[in-house]
């Protein structure tokens, strides 16, 4: 298959009038030239999404296949070709356990080529070994204390699953724990965190790498108490997650972001969950009840915000309309996130990579996704 691209977006920045030749699902070639089997207007790795819950109706933590298939081909048409599963602090093994074989079950079904759209790249824990203090829309009483221990008793079969933890580095037990994720390849961050500015860099030092959705769930700044958020956003090592829905945080705070970390540091995530693309109101899924307003799920009666308001596409756009350029958006859209998690064959466009590519138009909307040799089209 060969695609066209009046502009390529590569590791160097734009190129005009590219042609990408795939074969096995992979980048073969990239070269000058015209015409190809598809063309595109702006042609870009695919988004990866390390941080999403669900949407389109399904929930991480509640397996089924239908609602799974509709919202791994909602993200495909939104240019996501690549996700790990987060699930949230939840009380029940039994519940981590079943989504857990869901998303491997998930995972192998794709291997096999019988579950289309993007695709599962492994789960994300986010927690349970999180701060109750700073619990956001999830149970305080379910985040019981970090230790290796009380981690291979939740998840010590599903190494092959696992691929982020988000913790509270200020916990008694979140050192051992840290060192013992990554001994075993499953990198780390800080999240739902109390972390004053000295924990944080200590953290920081014993290989915690990223600040989940930043700002979010956290010990907030204050001039004499900076807490977490300014030790992750002054740490040129360390990656931050940031919801770009502009309801999670205001446009100048993510402007602030990039302003400190760069495209190179600063990772979008949706933080997508059950009722993400869905319009206003109120609804009951699997007996559980959600209000969105304005395209944000909210809990406690409206007073706390959940889900992310959209997909990494509107994120994209949202970035691009406050001056961001859209080389940059991209990036942190893709190979950022990628890079954050040690994928050098996702989230860019080099020969060898995995052909996992979104065709944009001018207006940066998604035209089709290309994950490998399967064309999906846009939204």
């Amino acid at each position: 298959m060969i695609i066209h691209a009046r502009k390529l977006l590569t590791p160097a920045g734009w190129r005009e009038n590219q042609c990408v030749a795939v074969s096995g699902g992979r980048i073969e070639a990239i070269y000058p030239g015209e015409g190809g089997d598809l063309s595109a207007d702006l042609l870009a790795p695919g988004f990866f999404d390390i941080h999403c819950h669900g949407g389109e109706g399904f929930h991480s933590l509640r397996p089924d296949w239908a609602r799974l298939e509709k919202y791994l081909a909602r993200l495909a048409a939104c240019g996501v070709t690549d996700l790990l599963i987060a699930l949230s602090a939840c009380k029940s093994p039994a519940d981590y356990h079943a989504a857990l074989d869901f998303i491997r079950q998930a995972m192998a079904r794709q291997a096999q080529g019988d579950l289309p759209g993007a695709v599962i790249q492994g789960a994300h824990l986010e927690g349970p070994f999180l701060n109750p203090r700073r619990c956001g829309a999830m149970d305080p009483e379910a985040m019981p204390a970090p230790s290796p221990e009380a981690y291979e008793a939740l998840f010590g079969g599903y190494d092959d699953v696992v691929r982020l933890v988000t913790l509270a580095p200020e916990r008694e037990g979140a050192r051992a724990l840290t060192a013992h994720l990554l001994r075993k390849g499953i990198r780390v961050q800080a999240g739902h965190t109390d972390a004053t500015c000295e924990e944080a860099e200590a953290a920081f030092g014993w290989g915690v790498e990223s600040l989940c959705h930043t700002f979010n769930a956290a010990r907030p700044i204050h001039h004499r108490d900076p807490g977490v958020v300014n030790a992750a956003l002054l740490n040129d090592n360390v990656y931050c997650e940031a919801i770009c829905d502009f309801r999670h945080l205001h446009p100048n705070t993510v402007k602030m972001i990039y302003r400190l970390k760069g495209p190179g540091r600063m990772a979008m995530i949706s933080d997508s969950g059950t009722v993400t693309g869905l319009p206003d109101g109120e609804y009951e899924i699997d007996g559980h009840k959600y209000l969105v307003i304005d395209g944000t799920n909210r809990v406690n009666g409206g007073a706390t915000l959940s889900c992310g308001a959209c997909y990494l596409d509107g994120g994209v756009r949202n970035l691009v309309s406050v001056g961001i350029p859209a080389a940059d958006a991209l990036r942190i859209a893709s190979r950022t996130p990628a890079e954050r998690m040690r994928r050098a064959d996702i989230g860019a466009a080099r020969p060898g990579a995995l052909a996992h590519f979104v065709a944009l138009s001018e207006d940066l909307r998604p035209v089709f996704s290309l994950i490998g040799d399967k064309v999906y089209s846009g939204k």
